[in-house]
């Protein structure tokens, strides 16, 4: 085979992220008596994402990001002070509750490991709320090695925090593919270190930062199908 490991990402490749946001933000804003509409809603969304991706560029920390997400969103929506830190503590209550995965995501798992591959997992996330969405999937036995970058201390697409992953693993990167959604954190994270990648596009965005994935695929039997054909491409 021409690649030993596969790595996975977690929140919208293996578990649906949109669905997870949803639950955990309907719950939290009913919870503090704070309408959500589908409008603020959506603000939260792009602003969330937003604060990711300075995340991801080391723009900011992730204390940082706990302390502004709802402190700064719930200001200016609503106009009241809460604890920052403890309402972010809260959504990954939420959070940490669901785990709808995407469709075909079982049946990938189980293709891919009676073909031999070592499957792992390298998220952005919390460690405890990773393991344990992955356990209520009922996928977590399907994988060898789940990383994040809470034990990692450094977050995709950091090549510190890609060092962290393969000082886990006895696989190198020649011999490794990683399968992911993100862009910025995925796959350029993977092209900045040598590792071929899928671009799990899934959602339909477009390449703004010109990278340059093995494959892009939008849907999981395509990904199977490169699998039977190991990873072979047709010129």
């Amino acid at each position: 085979m021409k690649y030993k490991q596969i790595i996975f990402d977690v929140d919208d490749t293996l578990i649906d992220f949109a669905s997870t946001e949803d639950y955990a933000l309907r719950t939290l804003f009913r919870l503090h008596n704070w309408k959500l509409t589908p409008e603020i809603q959506k603000q939260f969304h792009t602003y969330n994402q937003a604060l990711w991706r300075q995340l991801e560029q080391e723009e900011i920390t992730v204390d940082e990001l706990n302390e502004k997400v709802f402190r700064d969103f719930v200001k200016r929506i609503y106009g009241e002070a809460i604890n920052g830190p403890e309402v972010m503590d809260e959504y990954h209550s939420y959070f940490g509750e669901t785990h709808k995965l995407l469709p075909g995501v079982e049946d990938t798992l189980r293709f891919a490991q009676k073909k031999g591959y070592k499957l792992t997992v390298f998220s952005n996330g919390e460690n405890f709320m990773q393991h344990h969405r992955l356990q209520l999937a009922g996928i977590e036995d399907y994988f060898d090695l789940i990383v994040t970058s809470d034990q990692a201390h450094y977050s995709k697409p950091n090549e510190h925090a890609f060092d962290y992953f393969f000082s886990r693993t006895e696989i190198g990167p020649n011999e490794t593919i990683f399968f992911g959604d993100g862009l910025q954190s995925d796959i350029l994270g993977s092209e900045k270190y040598g590792v071929d990648s899928i671009w799990y596009n899934h959602r339909h965005r477009k390449n703004t930062l010109n990278l340059h994935p093995l494959f892009e695929v939008e849907t999981y039997p395509e990904f199977v199908k490169l699998m039977q054909n190991d990873f072979e491409k047709a010129y």
